[in-house]
């Protein structure tokens, strides 16, 4: 389960192995970690360093140490903030995402943004829309999908930018690190470059007219492909994985 960790950022690197052990089940809600010697021993460091691991955690809302019962895991869902579901993305060891975050996320963001473009709209001014519409016009140019992803991003921050409230522009901030961290995967289920350039034009027309139901309307809609395409790009993967593992059984019965 716990792997020696090297002598550089060695706090940090506990913390990494301790959250993905706690994110993954391996130790779960009400836990209690091993004592802090074993860890120790079990990582091979100091006791300083996995103290050091140990109130990031807490500072984290993972666990909570109490002097005579020892650490215990924390039901995350209730005490953590929003900085965890970069972590939570990550399902497995491999790196491979989450299914369900991945559709918490996507729906968050069109919820999200939906309620960003109507504030926008009453507070943009004429230095707003120009620096949004530079943004937009990017997207004219042959762009790769993970280009598209990073530039409609882009897109939405600057949107927020305008909206003018800074508890959603740092939680933008947080789900752009989620998404940038599968940015391949989240590359497939951005909609294609024309219906983007679609959306955009159609925000910045709400923008100048301030029109909010419009601006809410149009991100909504885009917002909604996106988790239409997470949905089928899904249950092509379930198809796919079905598909090995009965070819797997047949191979293994002869």
């Amino acid at each position: 389960m716990l792997k020696p960790i090297g002598k550089q950022r060695v706090a940090e690197e506990i913390v990494q192995q301790l959250r993905s052990l706690i994110l993954r089940g391996v130790y779960g809600i009400g836990d209690k970690l091993p004592p802090e010697r074993k860890l120790a021993e079990d990582l091979g460091v100091n006791r300083a360093s996995l103290r050091e691991a140990i109130k990031s955690l807490e500072q984290m809302g993972l666990v909570k140490t109490r002097q005579g019962d020892g650490t215990r895991v924390l039901p995350f869902m209730e005490t953590a903030g929003v900085e965890l579901v970069s972590h939570l993305v990550t399902g497995t060891p491999d790196g491979i995402p989450n299914a369900d975050i991945l559709g918490d996320v996507l729906e968050f963001r069109r919820i999200f943004a939906r309620d960003v473009a109507q504030l926008a709209a009453d507070r943009a001014t004429p230095d707003d829309l120009a620096r949004l519409e530079e943004v937009a016009k990017k997207a004219d140019a042959e762009l790769s999908p993970d280009e598209m992803l990073k530039l409609d991003f882009e897109f939405y921050v600057e949107l927020t930018r305008i909206a003018r409230n800074r508890v959603f522009q740092l939680l933008i901030n947080t789900i752009r690190v989620a998404v940038f961290a599968h940015a391949g995967f989240f590359a497939q289920v951005t909609p294609s470059a024309a219906v983007q350039r679609r959306c955009h034009r159609d925000v910045i027309t709400g923008l100048k007219t301030k029109d909010a139901e419009r601006t809410g309307k149009a991100v909504n809609e885009y917002m909604q492909q996106a988790q239409q395409l997470l949905a089928t790009l899904l249950a092509t993967l379930s198809t796919q994985t079905s598909i090995g593992t009965s070819s797997e059984k047949a191979i293994a019965s002869k």
